[in-house]
């Protein structure tokens, strides 16, 4: 986990390092400020366990957010934002006897701090589309774990009291915890003041965000475990953009 903090801290650098030396200053200054929404795709431990059963749609889930940005140069930003989502993921199936289906579903409320490159300020292109790279850093909070009875899931079971959602597999129902990602945004600006966006990016968070943290041994000894030490979010958004020059 640090090496991988490590090498991700170095690319953050490196982004705003390659603006700083071709940025067109010009005295411009913005702020910010963005809606956005869309679909989620949760990868998690015990994951393929939903495809296996039929229900490998359910993975696809909605997310949505509010940013604040502020854009220093026409080519680097930040940006602080706040999201909230809906996501899915299921405890122990190989390790089980009747290798049964476990799915669960959990909300999470998700900080980041991004460093934004824009393309179109950073070599002057004169056009209405801005494409964009991000790179960001925050936390990740989960809660409200539920089990989804509608699909597929034993009801009434002897151990339900209590553990609701594994004969044996403790689910962790608070978490928070260190995340971090990257992605792509298109805007199209129609005025200076107003633009319309597509999002498109990966979050990656320690490993107790769906509230399991499988062991090195689990990890390597059974399937059914991602051994990538990481849980993971691929999202894509539509959103509307309001600048601001100061």
């Amino acid at each position: 986990m640090k090496k991988l903090t490590s090498i991700f801290a170095i690319l953050l650098f490196g982004v705003a390092s390659l603006s700083a030396q071709n940025a067109f200053v010009g005295g411009h200054r913005a702020w910010t400020i963005a809606l956005q929404g869309g679909g989620l795709y949760s990868i998690n431990e015990n994951g393929f366990s939903y495809r296996e059963n039929g229900y490998g749609g359910k993975l696809f889930t909605l997310q949505g957010s509010a940013a604040i940005g502020y854009e220093f140069t026409q080519a680097l930003g930040v940006r602080v934002s706040v999201g909230y989502g809906d996501n899915r993921s299921a405890a122990n199936t190989r390790q089980t006897a009747e290798h049964g289906f476990y799915p669960y579903n959990f909300r999470s409320i998700n900080g980041f701090v991004d460093g934004v490159l824009d393309l179109k300020g950073n070599y002057g292109w004169e056009m209405d589309f801005r494409p964009m790279f991000y790179l960001g850093v925050g936390v990740g909070h989960t809660f409200n774990f539920t089990k989804p009875t509608a699909y597929g899931t034993p009801k009434n079971s002897t151990w339900e009291k209590d553990n609701p959602f594994h004969p044996w597999q403790d689910i962790k129902q608070k978490n928070t915890t260190f995340g971090f990602r990257g992605g792509f945004i298109g805007e199209y600006d129609f005025t200076d003041v107003f633009g319309i966006f597509v999002d498109l990016g990966l979050e990656a968070y320690r490993d107790n965000y769906n509230g399991l943290q499988p062991s090195k041994e689990d990890q390597t000894a059974y399937t059914g475990y991602a051994g990538f030490p990481l849980d993971l979010r691929v999202m894509g958004s539509f959103g509307v953009i309001f600048r601001f020059n100061r």
